[in-house]
């Protein structure tokens, strides 16, 4: 009997550590990832993806800043527009990080630097579900890395 008790009572512990933020910092999380997701597609657009470091960490903007480089490098940019967000699962395993889970539609097109005219089709409807993983540094939270766990167009 006794050992039961300690059994849930770890469990219980193991489970809620998962779950130490507080509202304010689910709001902040959310806050974060839009803003990192408008500052991405201001990024793409304009070629610039210094703007990012407000919301990522150094490495993570360095991570996007190589893959504009080398569409620019393909003399295309891409313009894109998030049209949807839905916050699927928000944990913190640690007080200082928080694991996301979101399904994302966005719209995008690749355009011609010198023409200035669509280089593809134009992509309506791309549903990505991504995790991101945040950090937070001198009281601010920071993308630290995002993965796509599953895209389609819907």
């Amino acid at each position: 009997m006794k050992k039961t008790v300690v059994i849930i009572v770890l469990t219980i512990v193991y489970i809620s550590g998962c779950r130490v933020g507080t509202e304010k910092d689910v709001q902040e999380v959310k806050s974060t990832i839009l803003r990192y997701n408008q500052l991405l597609a201001e990024g793409y657009s304009r070629m610039n993806m210094t703007p990012l470091q407000e919301v990522a960490t150094l490495d993570q903007a360095t991570k996007v800043y190589h893959h504009m480089a080398a569409l620019g490098e393909a003399k295309i940019r891409m313009e894109s527009q998030l049209v949807g967000i839905e916050f699927l699962d928000i944990q913190f395993p640690g007080k200082d990080s928080a694991r996301v889970k979101s399904k994302e539609k966005w719209n995008y097109v690749h355009i011609s630097i010198g023409s200035k005219m669509p280089a593809q089709g134009v992509v309506q409807g791309l549903i990505y579900n991504l995790s991101y993983n945040l950090v937070k540094k001198n009281g601010r939270w920071l993308v630290s890395s995002v993965s796509v766990l599953e895209e389609h167009v819907k």
